[in-house]
């Protein structure tokens, strides 16, 4: 208290200018001191050697009532009121000591001094609960995503794609299905309900319920998760993060709260598809998962250049944007004239995928009569996904460059044919083909690559996958048992060795 005082009468003695404060202060032939200043330092010194009163301290008077004392009462211990003089010194007084006033303001006091230290107490549990806890209690949520707002029929070409780019941007990806015509989504939602009539009840409640579980564990035990070793840098501060903690907060948890929101056994049960219909069931859908997309969308979709209309007659149109990077391996070629482009086809006043457009009612017509051949409730997940029944409709032929009508239709209808001559195709959005650089695959100028095609994905495989997911819920019972993050932990550790044993025994093969 009194090294305060000191500070501040240095604090003060500092704001007097220094040529005033030697002149008054230096010795003088008449005078020892000059009295202004004498009288200036004698005033903050007296100032820093005198007690402050304390704030907080009370009245005590003696059972005779012939003294008092003030002083700050912090506690009681076996009847005797512990007190803190102005000094600073701490002294015990029995209770009874005191007068009756007194005394009562000494049991109102403790009364107060026990309510205090029991809120802290409470709070000091709070705050290690919250520490401790699983996860936060409520599980955080991802912010409402932007206000759905679907493609209407009057939109011309770049608006209609551009709108649709922006909703799935937005996570919500329903908007795939609202930019089909009316006649395409009725088709959509015969297929599901045909298929729902296919599929085997029970497997496929089990295959999602395995995958919601893990899901479900991922997010309930988070904050345990989020303090394991291997997610933090153990060269750095406690806070940095290792690839696999960056990972896990953006992909991994916003990827699982998704799942768990998206999966829950009442809400993707065939029975409801069926008695509310698909379309409806999907904007359902749309409404709980968005935000969690979004994230996604947000932290993995990179921003990218605005398409522009190329060309459009009667109702076909191509759109175009530029490819902003340049090959690395063949500088020699200017990627100043390549473009990523995509053919669109008005339908009943919607403008899709001409791919898509050329070749729906065949996929259409040709997965129906497939699922028809099946016996309904008897469809396994892995034959649904594994067989031809889940696929994209496109047009029967892929195009070629060098073909009479390609993917952007007649090229009769535009005005300079020749300018597609040279037209460099790439993966676009919607599931075209085009190869910017050949000399990446190996092969010169003269000559296109052709396509390499993607492994086929089989009923086999799937099963498979979804396997190996149920057989790593299994494991997961030690998680979902811990009682606190260290037996998490070795939970963790455990399952993370039996994986490693098998990975290094499997590479050993």
């Amino acid at each position: 208290m009194h090294l305060s005082f000191y500070n501040f009468a240095s604090s003060v003695i500092h704001l007097i200018p220094q040529n005033r404060l030697t002149n008054r202060l230096a010795p003088s032939p008449g005078n020892q001191f000059h009295l202004p200043g004498a009288l200036i330092c004698a005033a903050v010194i007296a100032m820093a050697a005198m007690p402050i009163a304390n704030v907080n301290a009370e009245t005590w008077t003696s059972l005779s009532g012939d003294r008092s004392i003030e002083a700050e009462m912090v506690g009681m211990w076996d009847n005797q009121v512990v007190l803190i003089l102005p000094s600073g010194q701490r002294i015990n007084v029995p209770i009874n000591s005191f007068e009756a006033s007194s005394r009562i303001q000494a049991g109102k006091i403790a009364d107060r001094l026990q309510r205090e230290r029991e809120a802290l107490t409470e709070e000091i549990k709070r705050i290690a609960a919250i520490e401790a806890a699983p996860a936060p209690d409520p599980i955080p949520a991802p912010e409402n995503a932007s206000e759905y707002s679907p493609p209407s029929a009057d939109m011309g070409p770049q608006e209609a794609f551009d709108a649709i780019a922006q909703q799935i941007r937005n996570g919500h990806f329903v908007v795939i299905y609202d930019a089909l015509p009316p006649k395409y989504r009725s088709q959509i939602d015969e297929l599901a309900q045909l298929t729902s009539n296919k599929l085997e009840p029970q497997g496929l409640a089990d295959s999602l319920n395995q995958i919601h579980r893990l899901a479900d564990l991922i997010v309930t035990r988070q904050n345990w998760i989020r303090t394991h070793h291997r997610l933090h840098d153990p060269a750095s501060d406690a806070d940095d993060l290792t690839q696999i903690g960056e990972a896990f907060n953006k992909l991994v948890l916003p990827m699982a709260g998704l799942l768990r929101t998206a999966l829950p056994a009442d809400e993707v049960s065939l029975d409801r598809i069926r008695s509310e219909g698909f379309g409806r069931w999907l904007h359902e859908r749309d409404e709980v998962i968005s935000p969690y997309l979004a994230v996604l969308m947000d932290s993995y979709s990179a921003p990218s250049m605005q398409w522009s209309l190329l060309k459009t007659k009667d109702d076909t149109a191509i759109l175009e944007k530029p490819i902003p990077q340049t090959s690395e391996r063949n500088p020699s070629r200017s990627n100043s004239n390549q473009s990523r482009k995509i053919a669109l086809k008005k339908v009943d006043g919607y403008w899709i995928p001409t791919a898509i457009a050329d070749g729906f009612d065949e996929w259409v017509r040709q997965r129906t009569e497939e699922l028809q051949a099946v016996e309904d409730a008897s469809m396994n997940v892995s034959q649904w996904l594994g067989g031809q029944y889940v696929s994209v409709p496109t047009s029967p032929t892929r195009p070629t460059r060098n073909s009479e009508f390609d993917q952007y239709g007649d090229r009769s209808q535009y005005d300079d044919p020749s300018e597609y001559d040279e037209m460099e195709y790439m993966e676009d959005d919607f599931g075209g083909s085009s190869y910017p650089d050949d000399d990446m695959y190996g092969y010169s100028n003269t000559t296109k690559p052709k396509m390499i095609e993607p492994p086929a994905i089989t009923a086999e495989m799937i099963g498979s996958v979804l396997q190996s997911v149920g057989g790593f819920v299994s494991m997961t019972a030690p998680l979902e048992q811990a009682t606190d993050a260290a037996s998490f932990h070795r939970a963790v550790d455990q399952i993370t060795g039996s994986i490693e044993g098998i990975l290094s025994m499997a590479s050993g093969w």
